[in-house]
């Protein structure tokens, strides 16, 4: 029972869980299916329930370093029958491996962490649409397995079913087929209009009987032939499952009461049910369902996922099994009677199935490993995309938008920028999904215009929110002043409105709980536009982890959740005095039955001297336990960023239980820790942060403020070692003893050398195959075999240092792996942002003195464009900017929950303005707050020592280092590989491209009139292939250029208005000068 707002469950508790559901009981769901084979003179029957799984064969870590998958073994009992003689009775078999997840909630496929993403779907149920163009009504029956059923009168009165895309059917000779008579159907319909439309076709179709009656009899006769395949489709249990779910669905919305409880396959019933609804809502008497609502969604996570792809491998299993049965048939024929137990099953069917799903699905990706906070937004994602869901093209904007049914279940901030606008969403901070796959937001119960505490939360699903009175979070005090008929804002229907608090029902937990995540780290979020919010959101998740990690001063109380819930710290289960403390490993004496008698500060006291005189008796040894907790080594995460963790607590210290232990990247002292608090101004500097650009201070790569880790991973493999044909080796033909100095004998660098440009990391040889004969004839007489050069070298612009190797050995082949750190201060063109959405690139660093500087003499670190605001309207970065300010200057730190208005409307700007005054009385320093100007100063220019005209809006504000760097991105190129049709350099730097001088570049050099310039960039320099090349030997030779001709690309352009039937030539002169 939860009786505080601050912390509900555990972030990835619903992963866990579902996959726990799939491992416990989908298993036996599905292979219950398959329970009994009886084929030829065989009988083998499974006992799924009685099911095993054994220990994973290697561990996590031994699982990525080998580039293996980390998995359990299954085995199933087994009892096989020949000729009603039982060979073998419980036996278990081996079926395959199913990948197991880890601790924090990935699976290790192939040596990389992946997760499946969570999947939004339509619910199985009936469905009723009216489309008010075509003046038709539509009732869709979606199942959990089989075929979709439409039902669909037009405006002409005539209704038709479908099967899945199949041609369209009269729905009267669907129910014949299905079982009804005429009569039945007609006198449970009730509807004089349908009756009498249904009467004018018959009447139309005698008319015409040499065309539209004989179609009539044919679709009837071939209707009759496929009464078996219809009935097979729709109403066998194996074939068709509607789930409980759809069962109740159709149960409420077509019957007064609930049948076929039990049953979920589709009921004739339902089809005449569903014809009778369609004609009461073309008449006006019903409404239609919102298929956006959430009521109507539900939510596929890994397990149910992992599920389905088991249930459609089943017969595939069935089949192989059969035809194994077959192959021993055919073996105890020819006399050979040993029978093997492995013979009967193919494991590979299973494992190779789920390999297959977690390489190649849609749903299945590699996880962001940046950050925390990455992490974990990424595991909480909800996917439109996959098998049974929606197609990008086909989205159209109701799908995207936000529908009200969302509040408290999904964030309406988050969601990507692009094509995938509104269609990947990321789940509210608080919401649980229950076994039904539906989102559930939780509240508290509102007795007697108290929140009820006692009780706990209530978790509430879209559909029954509708009954129910909601108040927000922000309400809870006037909740208990307020008078039973005071007017308060309320949530009815979806739809916000005002209310007397007699009549509320719940209120929401906490004011931010309609945020995800990553919204809620935003403080001040409502003082930010939508737009930006998203941008502020979604950069945090590429903020790069910082060697020097520092807290923000500006908080929303959220941040210590991330770090723990993200699994990148370890938390002490139990107190305990801690005797070991090192990077690898952490050793706990800990307490079994509570804590010792006394204070506990004489506790420690009197614990550390017994052990420090080693006087150990055998009652306190019963009480205490000694616990080891594992720290993860450094490794290379997905986004070649380091990922390691570090001891907090030192040796002797008493640790308490809930308290960090040990803390990964990203975050410090067991909170979220992802930038900088830096002091900024908003004034433009000479043009420099035009466009969102930022001037930084030198001071930021002195003091190393910006500097991050890097791993670089870099892999060579051996093959056909014994022969000889490739060998690793020192010496080198052709090397100089200056490259192949931090070599070891074996020709694999030296753990701890620096690189720099084109090093060599592995010295390798290749023996050349093709020779000539007079290079066969050289090679016998001075029996020297000619080898090749082929080496492992680092790329250019890489510098770093080797930090480890590691060499593996496969069946035929050795790969040897090389992982290079990189360390990175910040530079001119990388990308830095805020909380806020307000990003811009580094585009000049001025030197210390040259910074403005404050009227106590603090320098300024970075300089803001203040043009970026009001266009933005981000102005949340204003007020954390100068609350900042506050909490450096009083050495305090601040909470802000975002939508707090408890005390009243202007709230923050309150908190912002006392604050700031309150640090003006304590440190005598007048000029933090200006009555006229309030968060604006003087400051005084370093380069001269003047004071600015306007006064300043200065403060701290903690800003991010991104992913976006600049080295990564920079690219130039002499030669390289170019198009085959346009002949023109290839694009990007994998390629090793050449930057395209597009469109708006010519019109540049146009605009200037630069016609040499220009025609040398689209001739000589691109894709004028004979003048290309006389251009590079009349430089190399000092001679004049040669005349450009027609380039490549136009050539193509002609032939391809020549291919369009254009007679186009071109002519040099008199002469045609073209092919």
């Amino acid at each position: 029972m939860i009786k505080s707002e601050k912390i509900l469950s555990d972030l990835l508790e619903t992963q866990r869980l579902n996959f726990q559901h799939f491992i416990k009981q989908g298993l036996n769901e599905e292979l219950e299916k398959i329970n009994y084979i009886n084929h030829y003179n065989f009988e083998i029957k499974m006992d799924p329930k009685k099911l095993k799984f054994k220990k994973p064969r290697n561990s996590v870590e031994e699982c990525i370093t080998k580039s293996k998958t980390y998995s359990i073994p299954l085995y199933i009992p087994v009892e096989i029958k020949y000729k009603q003689k039982t060979i073998f009775k419980n036996k278990y078999l081996f079926w395959g491996e199913i990948p197991f997840m880890t601790e924090k909630g990935t699976f290790v496929i192939n040596g990389n962490s992946r997760i499946i993403l969570n999947q939004i779907i339509r619910s199985p149920g009936i469905y009723f649409e009216q489309n008010t163009n075509e003046k038709s009504v539509t009732a869709t029956i979606i199942p959990n397995q089989g075929s979709w059923i439409t039902i669909k009168t037009d405006e002409r009165g005539y209704t038709f079913a479908k099967i899945d895309r199949q041609k369209k059917l009269p729905i009267i000779t669907l129910l014949e087929a299905i079982g009804f008579s005429r009569k039945k159907i007609l006198s449970s319909i009730k509807n004089t209009e349908f009756i009498q439309t249904y009467q004018n076709k018959e009447k139309d179709t005698a008319k015409n009987k040499n065309y539209k009656l004989k179609k009539q009899e044919i679709t009837e006769v071939k209707l009759k032939s496929n009464i078996k395949k219809l009935i097979n489709k729709l109403f066998k249990k194996t074939k068709y499952d509607l789930g409980e779910t759809g069962r109740n669905k159709i149960n409420k919305k077509l019957y007064k009461e609930n049948f076929w409880k039990q049953g979920k396959t589709l009921r004739p019933e339902d089809i005449l049910g569903s014809l009778h609804h369609l004609i009461k809502l073309k008449e006006g008497l019903d409404t239609t369902d919102d298929i956006d609502d959430l009521k109507n969604k539900r939510i596929r996570q890994c397990g149910e996922l992992m599920q389905n792809q088991l249930k459609a491998n089943l017969t595939e299993i069935t089949k192989s099994i059969k035809e194994k049965i077959e192959d021993l048939e055919k073996k105890i024929k020819d006399g050979k009677i040993e029978i093997n137990t492995n013979e009967f099953i193919n494991y590979y069917i299973l494992t190779n199935s789920f390999k297959k799903f977690f390489t190649s699905n849609q749903l299945s990706q590699l996880m962001e490993e940046t950050n925390p906070l990455a992490e974990i937004t990424h595991k909480r994602k909800i996917s439109s995309f996959g098998i049974g869901a929606i197609d990008r093209k086909k989205a159209n904007l109701n799908i995207r938008e936000i529908h009200p049914s969302q509040y408290g279940r999904i964030c309406p901030i988050e969601t990507t920028e692009g094509k995938n606008a509104g269609l990947i969403l990321s789940l509210a901070k608080d919401t649980r999904i229950n076994r039904h796959g539906f989102i559930e937001s939780p509240f508290y119960k509102i007795f007697k215009r108290k929140v009820n505490y006692k009780i706990g939360t209530f978790f509430i699903n879209a559909e029954q929110e509708k009954k129910l009175i909601f108040a927000a979070g922000d309400s809870i005090n006037k909740m208990s002043k307020a008078k039973p008929k005071e007017i308060l804002s309320i949530r009815k229907n979806q739809e916000f409105s005002e209310g007397k608090t007699a009549k509320v029902d719940f209120i929401s937990i906490s004011p931010n709980q309609i945020t995800s995540v990553g919204t809620g780290l935003i403080p001040f979020l409502e003082h930010n536009d939508a737009n930006r919010a998203l941008m502020g959101s979604n950069m945090q998740r590429q903020a790069v982890p910082l060697i020097y990690k520092e807290k923000p001063l500006v908080k929303t109380g959220i941040e210590n959740r991330i770090a723990k819930d993200s699994e990148s710290s370890i938390i002490l289960r139990k107190s305990g005095l801690i005797i070991h403390a090192t990077n690898k490993k952490i050793t706990i004496f800990e307490t079994k039955k509570g804590n010792f008698n006394g204070k506990t500060t004489n506790k420690k006291k009197t614990f550390l001297n017994k052990l420090k005189q080693k006087i150990y008796k055998k009652n306190i040894f019963r009480k205490t336990l000694i616990r080891t907790y594992k720290l993860d080594k450094e490794k290379r995460s997905n986004q070649n960023t380091q990922s390691k963790q570090t001891h907090c607590l030192k040796k002797t210290e008493w640790g308490r239980k809930g308290q960090v232990l040990a803390e990964g990247t990203g975050s410090f002292k067991g909170e979220l820790s992802l930038g900088k608090n830096i002091l900024i101004a908003y004034m433009t500097w000479e043009g420099y942060n035009f466009e969102d650009a930022i001037v930084i201070s030198e001071r930021l790569i002195n003091d190393e403020l910006y500097d991050s880790i890097h791993i670089k991973k870099y892999k060579t493999y051996i093959i056909n070692k014994e022969t000889e044909e490739e060998r690793i080796t020192k010496f080198i033909p052709n090397a100089t003893l200056q490259t192949i100095k931090n070599l070891k004998k074996n020709g694999i660098i030296k753990i701890g050398s620096c690189i720099e440009n084109e090093t060599i990391l592995i010295g390798k040889t290749r023996k050349k195959k093709t020779l000539d004969i007079k290079t066969k004839l050289l090679t016998t007489i001075f029996r020297r075999e000619i080898i090749k050069d082929v080496s492992l070298k680092t790329p250019k612009g890489i510098k770093g240092t080797v930090t480890n190797i590691k060499i593996l050995k496969k069946k035929d082949y050795y790969s040897i792996i090389i992982f290079i750190n990189e360390r990175r201060k910040i530079q001119l063109g990388d990308k830095v942002a805020g909380r806020h959405g307000n990003k811009g690139i580094i585009s000049k660093i001025l030197p210390v003195e040259d910074m403005p500087y404050t009227q106590d003499g603090t320098g300024i670190d970075m300089l803001l464009n203040p043009l970026g605001i009001p266009s933005r309207m981000n102005v949340g970065q204003i007020l954390e900017c100068l609350l900042g300010l506050a909490a450096k200057n009083l050495k305090e730190e601040y909470k802000i929950t975002p939508f707090e208005e408890k005390l009243n409307e202007n709230n923050s700007t309150q908190i912002v303005y006392n604050k700031l005054y309150e640090a003006r009385k304590k440190t005598g320093k007048e000029w933090l707050f200006i009555p006229n100007n309030p968060g604006k100063s003087k400051i005084l220019d370093g380069r001269n020592g003047e004071v600015f005209k306007q006064p300043v809006t200065i403060g701290y504000s903690y800003m991010l280092k991104l992913m976006h760097l600049v080295e990564d991105k920079i690219n130039a190129r002499l030669t390289g590989p170019y198009t085959l049709i346009l002949k023109q350099p290839i694009r990007g730097k994998s390629k090793r491209g050449g930057q395209r001088f597009g469109e708006m570049e010519v019109w540049a050099l146009e605009g200037f009139g630069c016609a040499y310039t220009l025609q040398e960039l689209l001739t000589i320099k691109s894709d004028d292939l004979t003048n290309r090349s006389k251009t590079l030997i009349a430089i190399m030779k000092g001679r004049e250029l040669p005349e450009p001709s027609a380039p490549e690309s136009l050539k193509t352009l002609i032939l391809e208005l020549q291919c369009l039937c254009l007679k186009l030539e071109i002519f040099k002169g008199l002469k045609q000068n073209f092919f």
